[in-house]
């Protein structure tokens, strides 16, 4: 049966989007914001078809260009995937979940932005039940982990039964994006704040593009884990300046999260002060975490083909192989078997230059060209968490040596909270950084609670975090 719902287009929320990506609320006429608008709403439309053409290859996806003038969020390309029937979900998700719906997969490339605003492209997996939880359906929104930066390593090739599955299978449409250079043309912008984030966001509006107008809820979920878990908290700090077509953020659950919050963050100030020390001594990932952003800014903000340029001669014949070649735990055995000092993970005179920036010491100790470029980038990495954009749960380990709890989530916590976000902790003191998404349950549940406006559930163990040691 279809309804013609008169709904108000606030130029703040703009929850309802057009079949192409735009927003309802966007448009060349003389309409004012608080001019109701009548909304072609079918809430009996399947949940599980896409209400745009999906005929594309896996090659359409990987390759698939952005348009000048698409709206943040439009489909560019859609290829139907598998279809796992209820059982079947259960059994991917595991027991700390209850599946209530069949679940259809799909990927698709999306029209979205670089940190600069340039049009760029990113590639996800969609999730989309058969039955959803709610007419309109809420979104959940999932970010991966650091996989590498090489086009291989695209976590949309395979499902993801932990972060975006779970949401998908309580009847939730849930899409889980690749960064854009992840698997199709270009670099994906490692660690880049701005980038990350608003990646996620033209995911939900992608999510709004795909499915048949006004069947989508305002509510959105973000999720992620390690990086991902940092481009969630990215991606609610930018949420409500990023204009019309997201909706409304209503909780965010970052697991062992990577997010850079100050110069200092992963000890990379250490290592650029003290370039003697073995890298193996600066802990299992910060020297690959390094190496990897470094490469990935000179990629995007310098040109491309001078990723090797942020790294010493003596590497530059074999970097561009080892980044493009290898997924994460490769690279890693790369870096700690060939760069064995902290002086070997970046140019020295970019190293000094770097230095001479923050010490203030201008151009002529070095603090110019790209050093400066490189500095003022990281400078302006960290965002101001947003207290507006729903509450956090931040899950993690205690026996994380990847992204130890002091230095990150701890750090993390305190920052949140002095913002004045609502922000709580639920911390698993065996588990660390590869096994802390068994405990995907706990963020689903807690996620949901939040969905449907209740109380948030208690924490299955009372672990505190440490005190942040940075």
């Amino acid at each position: 049966m279809r309804s013609w719902l008169a709904v108000v287009a606030l130029a703040a929320c703009g929850s309802h989007a057009t079949g192409d990506g735009a927003d309802a609320s966007k448009g060349s006429d003389s309409r004012t914001i608080d001019t109701p608008i009548s909304i072609d709403a079918d809430l009996n439309a399947p949940t599980d078809v896409p209400v745009v053409a999906c005929t594309n290859t896996m090659q359409d996806i990987y390759a698939a260009t952005a348009i000048v003038g698409k709206p943040l969020g439009a489909i560019l390309a859609c290829m139907p995937d598998v279809v796992l029937d209820q059982a079947d979900v259960q059994s991917a998700i595991g027991s700390g979940v209850t599946a209530t719906t069949s679940v259809a997969q799909f990927l698709i490339a999306y029209q979205t932005r670089d940190s600069n605003g340039q049009p760029a492209v990113s590639t996800a997996r969609v999730y989309l039940p058969h039955t959803p939880r709610s007419r309109p359906v809420p979104l959940a929104v999932a970010a991966h982990g650091t996989e590498g930066l090489a086009d291989m390593c695209a976590p949309s090739m395979a499902a993801d039964n932990s972060l975006p599955m779970p949401f998908a299978a309580r009847g939730m449409a849930a899409i889980a994006p690749d960064d854009a250079g992840l698997g199709n043309a270009g670099t994906q912008d490692y660690l880049d704040s701005h980038a990350q984030g608003y990646q996620l966001l033209d995911a939900a509006r992608a999510l709004r593009a795909l499915l048949s107008p006004g069947i989508t809820a305002e509510q959105v979920i973000l999720s992620g884990y390690s990086q991902g878990g940092g481009a969630v908290l990215s991606a609610q700090a930018l949420a409500n300046g990023d204009g019309p077509g997201v909706g409304t953020i209503v909780a965010t659950v970052p697991y062992a999260p990577e997010w850079p919050i100050s110069m200092a963050t992963f000890d990379y100030l250490g290592m650029l002060d003290d370039p003697t020390q073995l890298t193996i001594t600066t802990g299992l990932s910060y020297s690959s975490v390094a190496v990897l952003r470094e490469y990935a800014f000179f990629e995007n903000h310098v040109g491309v083909g001078h990723g090797k340029d942020a790294v010493p001669a003596q590497f530059q014949g074999t970097i561009d192989g080892a980044v493009n070649g290898n997924c994460l735990v490769a690279f890693g055995a790369y870096v700690q078997l060939e760069m064995l000092h902290t002086g070997d993970l970046i140019d020295n005179t970019l190293r000094t230059g770097v230095l001479a920036c923050v010490a203030a010491l201008g151009p002529d100790a070095g603090c110019e060209g790209n050093a400066a470029a490189y500095y003022n980038a990281l400078v302006n990495e960290p965002l101001t968490p947003d207290p507006t954009a729903g509450p956090v749960l931040l899950v993690q380990g205690n026996g994380d040596l990847i992204m130890p709890p002091a230095q990150n989530a701890s750090c993390i916590h305190d920052k949140l909270a002095s913002a004045g976000v609502n922000v709580s902790a639920c911390v698993f003191a065996g588990s660390d950084h590869t096994t802390i998404m068994a405990q995907h349950g706990t963020g689903e549940t807690w996620a949901e609670a939040m969905l449907d406006g209740q109380a948030a559930p208690a924490c299955p163990e009372t672990t505190q975090l440490p005190a942040c040691s940075n």
